[in-house]
């Protein structure tokens, strides 16, 4: 399953680029924590760049179903109430936290979305304090038990785009025992929640001015910064009003369009079907989330169909050197497009 979603994240995406991997400790108890642009997408990232075994914190309304809870659980996904799935459902932490204590205590790896909801906005939400409830917890449970907290930026180029490139970075790990006093808890943990917060912004951009927000992402976009250095756009904010805005180069001729073009064309049907779909999404930042699951089914499927008919119409030889070239056309278009809708 994960080189399957690895295979499908690579046909997604133009560029997948990964950093600070060295900062992942090798074993121990973990607590990812990272910002939340891209709905599902953030979550498949970070298993498939480590090697580290994970264990997902996950919104319960997405378990609702019993064939999904099955699967999902499957997955190691672990479904955590919120007040909005209803008042009733937030006594079921009290067995997902007891969950997460012994994930801990075993030495295993729990990814969660500290802020809490996803959005498109580039800039870290004042964090909940459920990651740091679990932290307590666990080691009011197992005093002795040393739990790592490694902060991961994901970073877009553009989040509701194909094909979008994204840049994941792993920060220094923070021991979060340095942080927890189990004699005298505060229960507020405000002090853990400033660090990791802290953590986040060195690790993705953080654009913090809100009455400013759509100003200075106006400048960024006009000099065309690179998402994908969080550290170099975060400087670019701090001199935003010194830079000057020249005037808009000419589009570079992408020469390879006559290939996307026969690609499009090999995949007019689940194209069709894509775009039927993504016209019934309500929330436009499951775009991604959607488009990926339409890569790692349709699309396959389809081909196989198309391969198919051709051996029935030839023979094995020509199926097999059309499958591969549905495969070349998918990379090159893949990897070589302009992004667009």
């Amino acid at each position: 399953m994960k080189v399957y979603v690895a295979i499908g994240l690579f046909f997604l995406h133009k560029r997948i680029k990964v950093f600070g991997k060295e900062n992942i400790p090798v074993k121990g108890a973990i607590l990812f924590i990272g910002n939340h642009q891209n709905a599902l997408i953030d979550g498949l990232l970070i298993p498939v760049t480590t090697k580290r075994k994970l264990h997902f914190l996950s919104r319960a309304s997405a378990f609702k179903n019993s064939i999904a809870s099955t699967l999902l659980k499957s997955l190691n996904m672990i479904p955590i109430y919120r007040i909005r799935d209803g008042i009733h459902t937030i006594h079921k932490n009290t067995e997902v936290f007891e969950n997460c204590f012994e994930i801990l205590n075993n030495g295993n790896a729990i990814q969660i979305f500290a802020e809490g909801e996803h959005h498109l906005k580039r800039k870290i939400l004042p964090l909940k304090k459920g990651f740091a409830r679990i932290v307590l917890g666990t080691l009011q449970k197992y005093p002795d038990l040393k739990i790592q907290i490694v902060p991961v930026g994901f970073n877009y180029d553009s989040h509701l785009n194909f094909p979008c490139s994204v840049s994941i970075y792993y920060g220094e790990p923070i021991l979060a025992n340095n942080f927890i006093n189990l004699d005298n808890p505060d229960l507020t943990f405000n002090e853990l929640k400033n660090v990791v917060s802290s953590a986040l912004k060195k690790v993705t951009l953080h654009i913090g001015n809100e009455h400013q927000y759509d100003t200075v992402i106006e400048k960024l976009d006009a000099i065309n910064v690179d998402y994908l250095n969080p550290t170099e756009a975060t400087q670019l904010v701090k001199n935003i009003d010194s830079i000057a805005i020249l005037p808009k180069q000419k589009k570079k001729i992408n020469w390879l369009v006559p290939i996307h073009f026969l690609a499009k064309l090999n995949s007019i049907f689940p194209l069709l079907i894509w775009r039927y779909i993504k016209s019934m999404i309500k929330d436009e930042i499951f775009f991604n989330t959607f488009r990926f699951a339409v890569i790692l089914t349709l699309f396959p499927l389809f081909y196989l169909i198309q391969t198919g008919i051709v051996y029935y119409l030839f023979n094995i030889k020509y199926a097999l050197v059309y499958l591969v070239s549905c495969i070349i056309l998918g990379i090159i278009s893949t990897k070589t497009m302009t992004v667009n809708q």
